[in-house]
């Protein structure tokens, strides 16, 4: 596939397609199942959507995305609730807390992160020969209501947090949202706030 097949992500291919093309920027779709299997070519083990089940006498309610025992690995794609309400951001990082404790790595991908090759080396640690997502393609527009005026305090603080690990997405991103001249639907000076915030408390 070259960069121009790979779509912003969907938890699953059905889904994908179901949301079709995005109006602010005319791409598709993909299901990050067809991500994983070029990330992880030799991995076939992936369980969807289905409770942890028992271990260590123990049942667990909660269901990953995706989860592969072979390598223990769980991979959650955090949708815009997870930036929305602080419950659901603190339930998170108890999850991980949790999954890790029971012996798997966590890698959560944001709804804003797209799986750009930089992108997979910084999440999985892995390179990969395909091109992968154009990390020139924002993922947040105002049109979308999916920017930063749509977040809570804490999601965007939380956006804020793992743009700094992409620098490239983050500017891809703040430019295409002043880009689109609406501060109120953009909250482009939200994030912009809070990932200087984060730089200045690192100097």
């Amino acid at each position: 596939m070259t960069n121009e097949e790979w779509g912003f992500i969907r938890e699953t291919a059905e889904k994908a397609k179901e949301a079709g093309i995005d109006e602010a920027t005319g791409l598709h779709r993909t299901g990050l199942e067809v991500y994983l299997g070029t990330i992880f070519p030799n991995t076939i083990d992936w369980i969807h959507d289905t409770p942890l089940g028992w271990v260590s006498n123990v049942y667990y309610r909660m269901r990953p995305d995706y989860r592969s025992e072979t390598i223990k690995l769980i991979v959650e794609f955090d949708g815009l609730q997870h930036y929305q309400n602080p419950d659901i951001i603190e339930k998170d990082r108890k999850n991980n807390e949790l999954y890790n404790r029971l012996g798997y790595t966590v890698v959560r991908i944001p709804y804003f992160i797209q799986l750009t090759k930089k992108a997979v080396k910084t999440l999985f640690g892995k390179d990969v020969s395909e091109v992968l997502f154009n990390e020139k393609i924002s993922s947040l527009s105002a049109t979308g209501r999916n920017s930063p005026a749509y977040l809570c305090p804490a999601g965007i603080m939380r956006m804020a947090e793992e743009f700094m690990k992409f620098p490239e997405q983050y500017k891809t991103n703040i430019d295409f949202l002043k880009k689109q001249n609406d501060p109120f639907k953009s909250g482009v000076d939200f994030l912009e706030n809070e990932y200087k915030k984060i730089i200045t408390s690192t100097k």
